[in-house]
């Protein structure tokens, strides 16, 4: 019961990173998607007051497709600055959030908001 090996930020890192793929990536870096779901998975991404635009500005100033751990430190560092967040808990966050896949995530499929849609002549106002 007490052998489980305690969670460490760089070693969900990797385990996120080589998420979908673990035989064909090895771990280093960590492309945007698989960063935004571990975001998701810890409850840090809401679509509300941190969204896939803001990590996706922050991430895309490194001019790459994936990162490495050292530049996904920085990532957070500058979500923490711009989004008003503890950096600490932050991490206690992605820390803690479980293996990849072991929370159920959502990613939002903005179809939902189409079936939906109705025309401005359709409208009730009430």
């Amino acid at each position: 019961m007490g052998d489980e090996e305690q969670a460490t930020l760089d070693g969900q890192f990797v385990d996120f990173a080589k998420m979908l793929e673990p035989k064909l990536r090895s771990g280093e870096t960590i492309n945007l998607y698989r960063m935004d779901y571990w975001l998701r998975q810890a409850k840090v991404l809401d679509d509300r007051k941190i969204t896939m635009t803001d990590t996706g500005i922050i991430f895309n100033k490194f001019c790459k497709t994936e990162i490495k751990f050292d530049e996904f430190l920085e990532v957070l560092e500058e979500l923490s600055i711009t989004k008003c967040l503890n950096l600490e808990h932050l991490h206690e966050a992605l820390t803690n959030c479980g293996l990849p896949g072991q929370t159920p995530v959502e990613v939002p499929q903005y179809s939902s908001y189409f079936r939906t849609y109705k025309p401005k002549e359709k409208m009730v106002l009430s």
